[in-house]
């Protein structure tokens, strides 16, 4: 299970994790011992803390529909998939939520986010270096599951002294940008970049919005086909022109292509283990 591992990460830095569900205790008990689950697991019957924080998933029939499945009576007061991150107070400082039941996050993905810093544990990477840019490309996670959303995370480096047009863009100039090759059952998001600052060059009337040092970037990717189909590869491009007080670059663009693993695949080709010894 990946909240598992996600369970030790955090309990290092002193955080504790909490999962709650509306399912009964027996269940969520049976739950944890079938998967050896260590953290705390909440019975909520009835969903009333659910319904309090605003989880509640009340479009249940149109998400079921979506993937060709009817409601049980069991399953309606199931929350939207997602995390809360609490202070020591109790603030929320941060959240992430998800629009229906099948879509999770990586474990991985998941303690970048939460933590602020970067995991050992990602999936795949690769690395371009230009005269004055460096690009790093890596996944956040070493394999996929059916739905699951994963990120691609881009650390674009920039020398010193120069910098990567973004946008707001003036025409006629290339902003940085990323770009995810199609691939049949792949759903890729909006690109997220951090803000940008002005920038002016003496003597021009035009304004521009610029990067400088490392710039982190993410794609979030989510491989909707069927259970099944197998380990993939992720393909995408970065263009930017770097540029500085006297000098602007010609547009760049450097490929990536990432494999990942899909989990149904490795768990299949998993040796069974021997029952213990009594």
């Amino acid at each position: 299970m990946e909240l598992q591992g996600i369970a030790k990460a955090l309990d290092a830095r002193g955080i504790a994790l909490f999962a709650i569900s509306y399912d009964p205790v027996e269940t969520l008990a049976s739950f944890a011992t079938k998967y050896g689950i260590t953290y705390s697991l909440l019975a909520d019957s009835g969903s009333r803390v659910i319904r309090q924080l605003d989880m509640l998933d009340e479009d249940l029939e149109k998400h079921h529909a979506e993937f060709g499945r009817s409601v049980a009576d069991d399953q309606r007061g199931v929350a939207y998939p997602g995390v809360f991150l609490l202070d020591r107070e109790g603030i929320v400082v941060k959240k992430r939520f998800h629009p229906n039941y099948r879509r999770r996050d990586t474990g991985p993905g998941l303690l970048e986010e939460l933590l602020g810093s970067p995991v050992a544990d990602h999936g795949s990477e690769q690395q371009a270096r230009g005269d004055v840019v460096t690009v790093r490309a890596y996944l956040d996670s070493p394999t996929y599951r059916w739905h699951q959303q994963l990120h691609l995370i881009l650390e674009v480096t920039v020398a010193g002294g120069w910098h990567v047009y973004g946008t707001p863009i003036p025409h006629g100039y290339v902003p940085l940008g990323v770009e995810v090759e199609p691939l049949p059952g792949l759903e890729a998001g909006r690109p997220s970049w951090p803000a940008t600052h002005p920038f002016r060059l003496a003597g021009l009337d035009e304004e521009f919005w610029v990067h400088e040092g490392t710039v982190r970037g993410s794609v979030p990717l989510t491989l909707t086909a069927d259970p099944g189909a197998g380990d993939v590869r992720i393909r995408a491009r970065v263009r930017y022109q770097a540029c500085n007080d006297t000098t602007c670059r010609p547009p760049a663009t450097v490929r990536f292509e990432l494999p990942i693993r899909e989990m149904a695949l490795i768990e299949r080709t998993l040796p069974k283990r021997d029952p213990p010894s009594p």
